[in-house]
């Protein structure tokens, strides 16, 4: 106990620090947008960033979040505004929504029909009504989750809507008697692969009439997972490789399904997600998938949380998108401050930056309560709770959409800040997202390679600043360098238009 508070307060003290200099950081970020002259005077240790127009990496396909806690994001009074706060213009702008292949749907095996809607309700009934509580509780998912992705898709025109199973139907499973895992409880092969498969696409089929049509189904949620309590079925990676070729993929083609794509195999860790796939037939395969918790080793010693270090895959991906489909901060204790945003912040960097994954996937849009596993929270007197790590992913997401490209940033005289950049091939925007977790201000002459620009535009997030907060535009100086103020523990992310 006595380790944990000391290092809270270790991690407390950069925020200390960042509030007593905002006074000198803004009148410095002032005197850079008001300079008249190339004799700014700079820092010793300046900071030196060029950005490589022509030298590119993967093409991003957004960033997204899980719908809640269905039920209670459902029965939330606010959920409207929820919807708004994640996937609005306003919002974060995600651009992909995750849903779940509910276990308990009703099955006609003959007909191959799910029924994904109770009979008698409708998706806009009142949850404080009779009709609404006579419904069973998993009823109450299955109308919730309706409600949210044909709301998300009428609202926001999402791209990308996928769902995972975590478990099949119980009664195809080897121990029909337990949701979870554990003990190795996974689908019965000898007589429910078909079945399974038939499920899957009868989900999304339903869908489909609904309006609904999934860009991606996953079979699986961590698969590996054989401790914990809640629902999840354990697959080895032989039997998902066969499954996904011999079950899956025609199911889903003798549906009129062609075109939904299949991810794989969303294991926890991103490690184990690496010797998961590595040995996998993963030619039914259309999008790679992981989780971004902690690795097995750290769990041993009884860490959690955002893996802060996830290492690229050594297997060679053949082309195919790589998805961060699920992260969040599991730890238990709320921290609703920098330091966690900083913590989100950094492994954003590294599974984008480093991991090269197209896609970044938060596991709860909402809670009913306060918890770092969601993007917002809920305290007590039903007032909305918006952590830090909300405000770090609008770094990225309100500034990197979907068909921008990663391109080239590098990074000489500083070993603090870490910085990553995007563009879009097209229109010629870009943005240039940079980390500082130090508890200093850093300066930065940037430098275009292969393109130039005229203003750069600027917000950012620290412990003490309202909501993305604006700086002035700063303009290009007369030797083609802009320079750029970095805050002391946050996030700040720059933008432009090719010249």
């Amino acid at each position: 106990m006595l380790t944990m508070k000391l290092s809270h307060l270790i991690l407390f003290v950069p925020v200390l620090l960042a509030l007593s200099c905002k006074k000198e950081n803004v009148q410095l970020q002032q005197k850079l947008s008001n300079a008249k002259n190339d004799a700014v005077e700079v820092t010793k240790d300046t900071a030196n960033i060029t950005l490589s127009w022509n030298k590119t990496y993967q093409k991003i396909e957004g960033f997204g979040a899980f719908g809640g806690r269905i039920t209670p994001f459902f029965e939330s009074p606010k959920r409207d505004s929820i919807m708004n706060y994640l996937w609005g213009e306003t919002g974060l702008q995600l651009t992909i929504i995750r849903g779940k292949i509910i276990r308990s749907y009703p099955f006609d095996k003959q007909s191959g029909v799910v029924t994904i809607k109770p009979a008698g309700s409708d998706i806009d009934m009142d949850v404080n009504g009779a009709e609404y509580k006579k419904l069973t509780e998993d009823q109450k998912e299955q109308i919730g989750q309706l409600w949210i992705l044909k709301k998300a898709k009428e609202r926001y025109q999402l791209p990308i809507m996928f769902a995972s199973a975590w478990t099949p139907p119980l009664y195809m499973k080897t121990n029909p008697d337990s949701e979870s895992a554990k003990n190795f409880n996974g689908l019965n092969f000898k007589c429910c692969s078909t079945d399974f498969a038939r499920y899957i696409s009868g989900f999304t089929k339903a869908y489909q009439n609904e309006g609904i049509n999934f860009y991606a189904i996953s079979p699986t949620n961590e698969p590996e997972n054989i401790f914990s309590d809640w629902d999840a079925s354990y697959w080895d990676s032989k039997h998902l490789g066969e499954f996904l070729t011999n079950n899956l993929r025609p199911a889903l083609n003798d549906a009129g399904l062609t075109s939904t794509k299949i991810i794989s195999s969303e294991n926890a860790a991103w490690g184990t997600a690496n010797s998961f796939l590595s040995g996998m037939d993963k030619s039914n395969v259309d999008i790679l998938a992981g989780h971004g918790y902690v690795e097995i080793g750290d769990l041993i010693f009884g860490k959690r949380g955002l893996n802060q270090n996830p290492k690229p895959w050594t297997f060679s991906t053949g082309n195919k998108p790589v998805w961060l489909t699920e992260t969040s901060d599991d730890g238990g204790t709320y921290d609703g401050t920098i330091t966690g945003g900083l913590k989100l912040a950094t492994s954003m960097h590294k599974f984008l930056a480093e991991c090269n994954v197209s896609a970044f996937v938060y596991w709860l849009g909402m809670l009913a309560v306060k918890n770092n596993e969601s993007l917002i929270g809920t305290n007590s007197d039903g007032s909305l709770e918006f952590p830090k790590t909300y405000d770090v992913m609008g770094q990225f997401s309100k500034a990197i959409h979907p068909g921008y490209v990663r391109f080239d940033s590098k990074l000489q005289n500083n070993s603090t800040l870490k910085i990553s950049a995007y563009k879009d091939p097209v229109s010629g925007k870009f943005s240039l997202v940079v980390i500082n977790p130090g508890q200093k201000a850093v300066i930065c002459k940037l430098r275009l390679d292969g393109f130039t620009a005229g203003l750069l535009n600027a917000y950012q997030t620290t412990e003490s600043n309202t909501r993305w907060q604006n700086s002035a535009p700063i303009a290009v100086k007369s030797n083609g360098i802009f320079e750029i103020m970095v805050p002391a523990t946050g996030v700040i992310t720059f933008t432009g238009n090719k010249g």
